[in-house]
């Protein structure tokens, strides 16, 4: 994982602003600054601007060093000291200095925050993964508006294998960038589903695999989806099919036993369409009619294309004779296994004016299939939101609306 990095630059010059700030009033007339500890500041001040850091920090120190130096000018040399060892990238030196800055009495939240955002950046540095956490846990309670301050915790917390917080933080953050109207950036997200994962709380990784799909739409995203619904163990099978139709549309379907089980399953329910149109696809990507199988997947084909012939036959009759309400389901499903959506949606349409429906779960979900592939997908969300007596039903609906809203 590429940890995300604050801005050194930006923090070290905050921390010197202070320092500077404070210098300011550290004139040879002061009083309160003794001139054997203002002039060795005043040389490493110089020396900074001249990008000599080890010699700034050897006259920090030596200011540090006086005997009778007061807290107040402690504080002074701590500043210099921290800036110097920034810049000299000696990192031990820069968090002990800081540490002690940032928990000087009297500092308000807004004084803090540059000594904070410093510290993150050496414990970074350092990979102190612990200090990290706990100056950005500080800075975030304080008020503290870095926006990538709030990343680099989660993340450091990530490598810490603390996924309860991760999870915690997680969450907040999602609330903060939908209140700002912002997305969640996909690395945060991903690390949120690996944290649920480590917690086992399938639940929460199957929500935010949910939000990654609605969010940043993938084709890898789209069969991880659609595979945790098909290997339910409590999965209805008789949405097995659609599962399959949503591998078909989002391009997933890739080996010979994907396209076999989906032809299969198609021939089982009635619709030799939809297993022709599956395995003739098959045989043009090359997936299909190769090796020891070849023959088995031509004599599938065949017998979907005579089965589809044979009820292509049918298909006028049917629709004369058609008055019940199941009736004219079977004739929607045989125009949806063709894909012709719009006689598809007609004739579900008529199945509900019709009377009572045998399976009204089913109905809806191919109902708003047909509306959401005929370019009505807004009246097919809405016939998905009909769906509440079938978990499994209400789960490939969901998966329906993500595919209606999603580029």
């Amino acid at each position: 994982m590429k940890m995300i990095a604050l801005n050194l630059k930006r923090t070290a010059c905050c921390v010197l602003w202070a320092l500077m700030g404070t210098m300011a009033l550290a004139q040879p007339a002061a009083p309160s600054v003794q001139p054997e500890v203002y002039k060795p500041l005043m040389a490493a001040q110089e020396a900074l601007k001249n990008n000599q850091a080890q010699q700034a920090m050897s006259l920090a120190k030596e200011a540090l060093a006086v005997s009778k130096i007061t807290p107040a000018e402690q504080v002074l040399a701590q500043r210099t000291l921290a800036v110097a060892a920034l810049a000299a990238k000696d990192f031990d030196q820069a968090i002990t200095s800081l540490e002690m800055l940032v928990t000087q009495p009297g500092l308000t939240a807004e004084q803090q925050r540059p000594f904070l955002e410093s510290l993150m950046n050496a414990c970074q540095q350092k990979k102190d993964h612990a200090g990290v956490a706990k100056w950005a846990r500080q800075y975030l309670a304080g008020g503290g508006s870095n926006p990538s301050v709030r990343p680099v915790l989660i993340q450091t917390l990530s490598v810490m294998n603390a996924h309860a917080d991760v999870i915690t933080e997680m969450l907040n953050k999602i609330q903060l960038d939908e209140k700002a109207g912002q997305k969640t950036p996909e690395n945060e997200l991903r690390i949120l589903a690996v944290s649920y994962r480590q917690q086992k709380d399938m639940v929460g990784y199957e929500a935010t695999l949910l939000r990654l799909l609605e969010t940043y739409p993938s084709k890898a995203y789209w069969a991880e989806a659609i595979s945790r619904q098909v290997s339910r163990p409590e999965a209805n099978p008789r949405f097995e099919l659609d599962l399959f139709r949503l591998l078909e549309d989002t391009d997933n379907l890739e080996d010979a036993n994907e396209y076999i089980g989906m032809a299969e399953l198609a021939l089982k329910a009635g619709l030799p369409a939809d297993a022709y149109r599956v395995l003739d696809k098959g045989f043009k990507n090359g997936v299909l009619g190769q090796g020891r199988e070849a023959a088995a997947h031509q004599k599938l084909r065949q017998q979907a294309e005579a089965k589809m012939a044979e009820d292509e036959k049918l298909l006028g009759a049917m629709e004369k004779s058609a008055k019940d309400s199941n009736a004219w389901v079977g004739l929607g499903d045989v125009w949806l296994s063709k894909q012709q959506w719009n006689q598809a949606a007609a004739r579900y349409t008529q199945a509900w004016s019709a009377g009572a429906v045998r399976r009204e779960a089913e109905l809806a979900l191919h109902h708003a299939m047909a509306l959401i592939k005929s370019g009505q997908a807004a009246q097919g969300r809405q016939m998905l939101e009909k769906i509440k007596s079938d978990k499994t039903a209400m789960e490939v609906a969901n998966l329906m609306r993500i595919y209606s809203v999603v580029p």
